[in-house]
């Protein structure tokens, strides 16, 4: 078929037809901790590039990684400025006030009123194509939240997901009911303080877990009710503190009990008081590191490399993929295939590279962040329904656009095909988006989770720093997380009028209606730490984008792990091997 863009067509089948296998010095090198130097490009790599028709890049796996987690958060709720024009109000969203780019409302973004083509450029080459595309970046208004689906309900304080009523500072959660201070939830109820959790009702403090029904405390398990503190088991009923068992019943730190035993047990555990609780939590993960783990999480598939993998195949170096095939690195593939270097992407998507949360559908997608329903673009930013546009924010079914200008098919082609032809020549092209380009502070981003630097460091690479985002208790009173009721039942509506200091960052927090009614169901003490400290732990426990290599403790084969073998004395297998010994 014949070229639309010739001139960087053949300027770029140079680059690839004398591609070879080599070692690459990672151009931040030596700036952090993290980078890992010289990296190799594989004849597979290769074959990737060439498929997705991009240069090789500059940067190692792991500082690739660090430049698009940037562009995420998962965790914290900013009181800011709206900067739309004649606004001055106060608005939650997910960028703090330190974002160098203008951040509008959500709803007015959205809204008939604004229209992203006032901010339309016309590219002039002297200028540069990055600097040109960097100061539309600047003058562009990022939305409050990344997108916010108008069919959610009292929601107001949600980010992204879809078809969510009574959403409470969640993010990414979808088709679920009644959901407070948690990420990924999906077909779910009244769920507290977790991620990842599906098809569930009545969970708190849970992560990596499906099918559960009043429990607590779950972790990497699936069908069960009815128990606390659990790790990789599946089909448990009534079970506390217990780890890697299947259709159990009636357990109590694996052991065995009558349901008589059982029964009084718990009725000796309650009320619960906050004391016991961290107790409980102790004897628990002493239990879990003494026994074998299946360390990379991957679980029915083929040919696969990275952790969290499932029913997948043709994958390397992934953290977390779901029905997905041919695929490098790279970190959330959900129903994904023929793409690499992306983070977050779902929906049937494919032929995606240097993508942040691009999916619903897109395909042959490049260096773009947060869009959806989109083909055949590139460096596209907030945006939906588009084909065929390159260097453009905030579009919605368009096509045939640059900078925010819309031309004819014919004038598009021509001007993208100088464009990237320059890009390749100035070497702007192959690594697309640095952190410059993020409006998401790194200190609060999932970068930092990951992949933590210091402040100095964060500046030195172009990304920037926020302050700790303002509390919501205003003038109410604040007492101590020593001073709140050991337990549930000792807890009246009062506690609706009071803040509480943080154990751990000493920020104030508040209790709402729904999450006091939610404790008491559960039976469960109120927390003493802040909401985001809470959901941050559940990212350390298992943080996006980051992986370990060990090995297995039984046959010596070298695995990759969630956990951190330096930090965690757990036991690793391979899957092989965790099969056989726990199934």
């Amino acid at each position: 078929m014949e070229s639309r863009t010739p001139r960087f067509d053949e300027l770029l089948d140079k680059i690839l037809e004398n591609l070879e296998p080599h070692t690459r010095t990672c151009k931040w090198r030596e700036e952090h901790m993290h980078c890992e130097g010289e990296f190799e490009i594989t004849a597979e790599d290769i074959s990737f590039l060439k498929m997705l028709r991009v240069p090789p890049p500059n940067y190692c796996p792991t500082c690739r990684r660090m430049r698009r987690l940037v562009h995420m958060n998962m965790i914290q709720l900013f009181n800011r400025p709206c900067n739309a024009p004649d606004h001055n109000e106060l608005m939650i969203s997910i960028l703090p006030e330190e974002c160098p780019f203008p951040v509008y409302d959500y709803q007015y973004f959205i809204s008939d009123d604004f229209d992203a083509f006032s901010f339309g450029v016309k590219y002039k080459k002297e200028t540069g194509p990055l600097e040109t595309l960097f100061a539309l970046r600047k003058k562009f208004p990022m939305p409050s939240f990344l997108n916010r689906d108008p069919s959610s309900i009292n929601s107001e304080y949600s980010n992204g997901g879809r078809n969510l009523k009574n959403g409470y500072y969640v993010m990414g959660c979808y088709n679920s009911e009644d959901v407070w201070y948690s990420n990924l939830v999906n077909k779910s109820r009244n769920v507290m303080d977790s991620r990842a959790i599906q098809d569930s009702e009545f969970v708190y403090g849970s992560l990596y877990s499906d099918h559960l029904y009043k429990s607590s405390f779950i972790y990497f398990s699936k069908n069960c009710t009815n128990s606390m503190f659990l790790f990789d088991c599946k089909g448990c009923d009534f079970c506390f503190g217990c780890v890697n068992l299947r259709n159990a019943k009636y357990h109590v730190y694996n052991r065995q009990l009558s349901k008589e035993d059982y029964e009084s047990f718990m009725k000796s555990i309650y009320p619960i008081s906050i004391t016991a609780l961290s107790e409980y939590k102790k004897k628990f993960w002493a239990l879990v590191v003494e026994l074998p783990m299946n360390a990379s999480r991957n679980i029915a598939s083929t040919n696969v490399s990275g952790t969290g993998i499932t029913h997948s195949r043709n994958i390397f170096d992934v953290v977390d993929a779901d029905h997905s095939e041919n695929i490098r690195h790279a970190d959330g593939a959900l129903s994904h295939k023929d793409s690499m270097d992306f983070l977050f992407s779902g929906g049937h998507s494919s032929m995606l590279y240097g993508a942040i949360n691009i999916g619903s559908q897109s395909s042959n997608v490049r260096f773009s962040v947060s869009s959806k329903f989109c083909n055949d673009s590139e460096f596209i930013f907030n945006s939906k329904n588009l084909s065929h546009c390159f260097m453009c924010f905030g579009l919605q079914s368009k096509s045939h656009c640059v900078l925010n200008t819309q031309y004819s098919p014919e004038e598009y082609f021509t001007l993208m095909d100088d464009i990237k032809e320059e890009m390749l020549k100035r070497g702007e092209y192959e690594d697309g988006l640095g952190l410059e380009f993020s409006a998401q502070a790194y200190n609060f981003s999932m970068a930092q989770i990951a992949y933590p630097l210091a402040d100095e460091e964060i500046k030195k690479l172009g990304g920037f720093v926020a302050r700790e985002p303002e509390t919501n208790v205003g003038n109410t009173p604040v007492i101590s997380a020593n001073d709140i009721p050991q337990t549930i039942e000792n807890t009246t509506d009062d506690i609706l009028n009071y803040g509480i200091k943080c154990e751990i960052a000493n920020r104030p927090f508040r209790i709402i209606v729904s999450e006091l009614e939610f404790y008491r169901r559960m039976k469960l003490p109120l927390p003493t730490m802040h909401p985001s400290i809470r959901m941050g732990d559940m990212f350390r426990l298992a943080p996006s984008g980051k992986k370990y290599q060990t090995v297995c403790a039984k046959c010596g084969k070298t695995i990759e792990s969630i956990w951190n073998p330096r930090e965690k004395s757990f036991i690793p297998y391979c899957e092989k091997c965790y099969q056989q010994e726990v199934y």
